[in-house]
């Protein structure tokens, strides 16, 4: 019996995530969706094993969202979702300008950075490579497609980053199902939170970071405008060259 390229696809992600979560319980109930009275090494059950392998692999080599780069060559982004994934340069460019905008170098708290439509999770993980390695973060994903929340969980785990993916819509601050992952020397650790255990959002306090922001920026305009700028002797200067300023 056949299975849907993207059955087969959430499969993958469902049985790496048990396999990292030691849910041998979910993870049988997965492999006895599909036949296995094939010879090993035929199952499809070994064939999701290669394909976990060769995604560590690639990972390791290219150091980039693969997961993401998979899902969409496999043409399983949604247009009904509004679903168009950031291209990698993009969010390095968004990463750097975000991350290098930050003028409190000796900051006790730790980066806290979100994305409320993350899709696999790649912005977040550019963040993550743009902040300093001894300065602590913590990753806040959600998405209200369960594969795009899926994926960002097994990112965050991959890629060994401190933080949260959540299944459900932003704008609803809904919240399904939530996956945690912890950074740790000897790699990613990643669980699934019970609902009294899920993270609950200080929006109060985003409020007056965002309206801070907003009035440091203001206030820079502020200090350009201060300067007068005369376009008289700005127009007269025009076609001189360096040596017409000379004393």
């Amino acid at each position: 019996m056949g299975h849907a390229r993207y059955n087969v696809f959430i499969d993958w992600i469902d049985l790496m995530l048990c396999s990292l979560q030691r849910d041998d319980e979910s993870y049988l109930e997965v492999v006895d969706k599909y036949d296995n009275d094939l010879p090993e090494g035929e199952r499809p059950i070994d064939l999701y094993s290669q394909a976990f392998g060769h995604l560590q692999e690639g990972m390791s080599e290219t150091d980039a969202d693969l997961l993401g780069v998979i899902y969409e060559e496999l043409g399983m982004d949604s247009d009904h979702f509004g679903q168009y994934f950031t291209p990698h340069n993009i969010c390095d460019m968004k990463a750097e300008m975000v991350i290098t905008a930050d003028k409190d170098l000796d900051r006790e708290k730790p980066y806290t950075v979100a994305d409320p439509a993350c899709g696999s999770g790649r912005l977040l993980v550019y963040a993550a490579k743009k902040i300093p390695s001894d300065v602590e973060a913590v990753f806040y994903g959600q998405d209200k497609d369960s594969t795009c929340a899926k994926m960002t969980a097994l990112n965050l785990c991959f890629f060994n980053m401190t933080g949260y993916a959540v299944h459900g819509d932003s704008l609803k601050m809904e919240k399904h199902r939530v996956w945690q992952t912890q950074g740790t020397a000897l790699g990613g650790e990643i669980r699934e939170l019970e609902e009294d255990e899920f993270p609950e959002i200080d929006y109060e306090a985003v409020q007056e970071e965002v309206e801070s922001q907003a009035e440091e920026i203001d206030n820079e305009f502020e200090e350009v405008s201060d300067h007068d700028v005369d376009l008289v002797e700005i127009s007269e200067t025009e076609g001189a060259t360096l040596a017409d300023f000379d004393d």
